[in-house]
């Protein structure tokens, strides 16, 4: 078993394209990228999440089945637009053997999800409604595979926004993971308490005195990773959000956030914007060591993947 990072970047990927801030010209100097975040988890069954607007790109790069099911966490576009990407799978059966594919959604997801993709449902994919706080129902989830959304805040146009807490039948008893997926907090606070594996969003370092992308920083993500006290934590969705000193032409965007009461190093300092993987991974590790966290952090990247449990 084991969970597969097909992407780890925002609502627009990194680089974005022709964006001038800092990080995004650094990023294609070296020639990194994250595309949109989306995970597949290769269990007792296989299960896309997110399916985003760069699912073939990352279902071809890690040449994947169909999948047994489809998890969205909220209406927003790069968390379900590839979903007409699936059909390369009923292109490639004989009709008399397909069946479609089950897909969950809360009930405000799909009042933004269906008008848009409605031609597919019956055919290509299966309706399927996710309530928080309430395990998914019907096949692939049973006796050696659990899923229950965990209600979540992503602002006024997520309506519909949830996590989802998965739990895998192993030889070594019940393992738990849990993806955030967008927020900017939690309506279950002990929702995602006790996990073995934690899939956070960390789309600032430092929570912006305005928040209107209503995402998670790491700065504020810290005390919930202290109050849940995850065996491991990856973080995912990062973005080149940040305002980043100097940064004066790209700082004027829209896009970018300066930060209220910065994240702080033992010394009193703001702690530097990470621009690359290699320097997100150093300021993870710092982070958590300095704030009293002990269990491992891992900055995800596209392709990365992690036997479970």
């Amino acid at each position: 078993m084991e969970l597969i990072f097909l992407g780890t970047g925002g609502a627009w990927g990194l680089p974005e394209h022709r964006c001038p801030c800092a990080t995004c010209r650094h990023l294609r100097e070296i020639g990194e990228s994250r595309t949109r975040t989306s995970l597949w988890l290769e269990g007792p069954s296989r299960l896309l999440i997110d399916p985003g607007p760069d699912l073939r790109a990352q279902l071809m790069r890690e040449d994947l089945p169909r999948p047994d099911a489809v998890l969205i966490s909220h209406e927003h576009g790069d968390h379900y637009l590839g979903l007409d990407e699936l059909l390369c799978f009923r292109r490639n059966v004989p009709s008399s053997d397909w069946q479609p594919i089950p897909v969950y959604a809360t009930a405000p997801a799909w009042e933004q999800i269906e008008p848009r993709f409605g031609y597919l449902l019956g055919s290509l994919l299966e309706k399927r409604l996710a309530v928080p706080g309430q395990e998914l129902t019907g096949a692939p989830f049973g006796p050696e595979l659990a899923a229950r959304p965990v209600k979540t805040y992503h602002g006024a146009m997520a309506k519909g926004s949830v996590g989802y807490v998965l739990t895998l039948a192993t030889p070594q008893g019940p393992f738990r993971l849990g993806y955030t997926s967008d927020l900017v907090r939690v309506e279950d606070p002990q929702g995602f308490a006790g996990l073995d594996l934690l899939v956070c969003q960390s789309h600032f370092v430092h929570e912006p005195k305005v928040n209107r992308a209503n995402h998670l920083s790491l700065q504020n993500a810290l005390p919930l990773i202290a109050a849940w006290q995850p065996g491991r934590v990856y973080l995912a969705h990062l973005s080149c959000q940040d305002y980043l000193p100097g940064d004066d032409a790209a700082n004027a965007m829209l896009k970018k956030y300066a930060p209220g009461d910065p994240l702080k190093d033992q010394g009193g300092a703001p702690y530097p914007v990470p621009r690359d993987q290699a320097s997100w991974q150093a300021l993870a590790e710092r982070v958590f060591a300095e704030h009293g966290l002990t269990m491992p952090v891992r900055v995800a990247f596209d392709g990365l993947r992690v036997p479970l449990p």
